[in-house]
């Protein structure tokens, strides 16, 4: 669901009442106070002359350096907390934006014989302050934790999540880490996986991220696969050689030159050559959406969004597919974007341990540059370079890097957000329409929400014509972010923008935005493959037949399926879109959707979050 203007606009809000000089805040400082609120300064607009249709759109920003660029962001933590480990006692120290009263910290141990292993956080303890501060440090007990793990007399890993309470919000906010220590010392840990990536009938890629530099090895079976010569904190393992259908144990393995650490034994599957039968899930917007605990855990809704994959992969799901929204996102600040989603592979990797998770973009997925003009939300824009959000996130994920190069130089990457797959039988494609992100591109550059530049619709039609031509692919599905036809309640974006109808698009022309998504989906289903659209955006779940009444000239019908019911907010049905008799189904409850692949015959279930069958359909056959 589109927001990030409100959400720029609640965040502002926030700091002026924190009385906070946001922009003069760096990571590793503290942010100045005034006893008043800040009050942005009254800036005279002067006219211009909206375009009447694309404009700029996909040209490099020319930013309104006239204004002055705002800083906005939910960001609570400068950077990650430190952990320092005397004898049996572990300090965590951490540093808030703003001043905030004592914090809570909850640890424990992973569960030894829970299979995917789970934090159990068994023992709580307080910080002792008396007023609020930025600098906070919590005394952590590990000899306490024993008795819940005999094994920890002598060192291990230990999970513990904080909890800040931020008088500005008036609500808590949550985040979780772990760390690992041995012989009364802290010893390098990984923090973040291992996560299994791209498996193929043949490879596959296995990562993680350490919290110091260290040297690794992954054991698939006992074959050893080193990770490089020199210490790293990052690493992506590519595996080869392996055999179809096949199920592969394997660790991970780190040294610090002193002491050797292992990861317990988890698995992957390759599946069979030509495979055409497997499952696979898929899920959307499972970023924050409410305040309790597990829910908006560092700008995730933790909770949901674990439980629904856990689900999956209880019923043989192959590999997952998340459509965006991973994250609340909508930030100026770099620092804030990456430790979002650094929440977020913490709440996939119980899943993602055993099998890929490949994600597309959303609109949240945004980290930007804010410029004030004055108006009421301001002017934003994709930062540049490796701050972008499309670097950002290629930087942090692990998916194929078969996209398209951008026509523009200078604009972001494609790699590892626009890309696709062969599984078994079927091409899979993620298509990226909140690729470069500008709310006003038309004229100032940049890219409008839901709309497919050039060079991606160009790499598009070739992927699909590839697919076409393989007499192994049988079907074909696409997955994106925003849908081509929207159904919730207070959603007129997506690829539809009220048809493009400039009265209802502040007196500019989109119906380019529609005749893309139109050529888009034709050349979609023109390979005789297409299954059918999946993307999110709108917090619900819906199904809908676009056919040649929707699309003319479409070839034949395809499915489109929204599935954006991982997390966040629910949101109503528009029943008054001129689609909204092709609607089969819909519903708000917190779901997720398994496809059944059985060579020709495509099915589709849909979960919800309590177990129950919420919808199911025959999609091919």
């Amino acid at each position: 669901m589109k927001q990030p203007r409100l959400f720029l606009l609640a965040a502002l809000a926030v700091a002026m009442l924190a009385g906070l000089t946001w922009a003069s805040t760096t990571a590793g400082q503290t942010p100045t106070t005034s006893p008043t609120p800040t009050v942005a300064p009254t800036l005279t607009v002067g006219p211009t002359t909206k375009p009447t249709g694309k404009g700029r759109v996909g040209q490099l920003p020319d930013y309104p350096t006239q204004y002055p660029q705002k800083q906005v962001t939910g960001l609570v933590l400068m950077t990650d907390p430190t952990v320092t480990v005397t004898g049996t006692q572990a300090i965590v120290s951490f540093t808030t934006v703003m001043p905030c009263p004592a914090a809570s910290a909850y640890y424990g141990i992973y569960q030894p014989d829970q299979v995917p292993p789970l934090p159990r956080y068994v023992l709580t303890v307080q910080e002792t302050l008396t007023q609020t501060s930025t600098s906070h440090r919590l005394t952590l007990d590990l000899s306490k934790l024993v008795p819940y793990d005999p094994a920890l007399k002598d060192g291990g890993v230990v999970a513990y999540r904080v909890e800040v309470y931020v008088p500005q919000q008036a609500a808590s906010v949550f985040f979780a880490r772990r760390f690992a220590f041995a012989n009364g010392q802290k010893v390098p840990a990984i923090v973040e996986g291992p996560f299994v990536d791209q498996v193929t009938t043949t490879d596959a890629v296995i990562s993680w991220d350490t919290d110091a530099p260290a040297r690794g090895v992954a054991y698939v079976g006992t074959r050893p696969v080193p990770a490089g010569d020199a210490p790293a904190t990052h690493f992506e393992v590519a595996v080869t050689g392996l055999r179809p259908g096949q199920v592969y144990p394997y660790r991970v393995e780190i040294s610090d030159g002193t002491r050797t650490a292992s990861t317990p034994e988890f698995s992957f599957r390759t599946p069979a050559r030509d495979a055409r039968a497997f499952a696979f899930a898929v899920l959307g917007d499972g970023r924050g959406g409410v305040t309790e605990a597990g829910h908006a855990l560092g700008g995730v809704n933790h909770q949901t969004i674990e439980q629904l994959m856990l689900d999956a992969l209880h019923r043989d799901a192959a590999f997952v597919v998340h459509t965006g929204d991973l994250v609340n996102g909508y930030t100026t600040s770099v620092p804030d974007f990456k430790l979002q989603l650094t929440a977020y592979k913490n709440a996939i990797e119980p899943v993602a341990h055993y099998i890929p998770v490949y994600e597309a973009m959303g609109n949240h997925e945004a980290v930007t540059d804010l410029y004030d003009d004055g108006s009421h939300y301001g002017i934003e824009f994709d930062k540049a370079g490796d701050d972008s959000a499309e670097a950002i996130f290629a930087a942090t994920f692990v998916n194929p890097a078969n996209g398209p190069e951008p026509a523009v130089s200078g604009a972001p990457p494609y790699r590892e957000n626009a890309y696709y797959f062969n599984y078994g039988n079927s091409r899979l494609v993620v298509m990226n329409n909140n690729y470069w992100y500008s709310t006003d591109p038309e004229e100032y550059g940049g890219n409008l929400e839901g709309y497919v530049l050039d060079d991606q619709t160009a790499w598009l039609k070739q992927v699909f014509a590839g697919a076409a031509a393989d007499p192994y692919i049988q079907h074909v599905f696409l997955f994106t972010h925003e849908p081509p036809f929207p159904n919730g309640a207070y959603d007129s974006t997506s690829m539809w923008y009220n048809g493009g109808d400039p009265a209802q698009n502040d007196g500019i022309d989109r119906t380019y935005v529609v005749q893309r998504r139109d050529e888009v989906l034709r050349a979609f289903v023109e390979t005789g493959k297409a299954v059918g659209v999946f993307c999110s955006h709108e917090h619900s779940y819906n199904r809908l037949l676009i056919s040649s009444v929707l699309v003319p000239d479409l070839a034949r019908p395809a499915w489109q399926v929204i599935s954006g019911g991982a997390g966040a907010t629910f949101t109503a049905q528009n029943t008054t879109v001129p689609w909204a008799a092709h609607v089969r189904a819909y519903s708000t409850q917190r779901h997720y959707c398994l496809i059944q692949v059985d060579g020709a015959r495509v099915t589709l279930e849909v979960y919800g979050i309590t177990g129950d069958l919420i919808d199911e359909a025959v999609l091919a056959e």
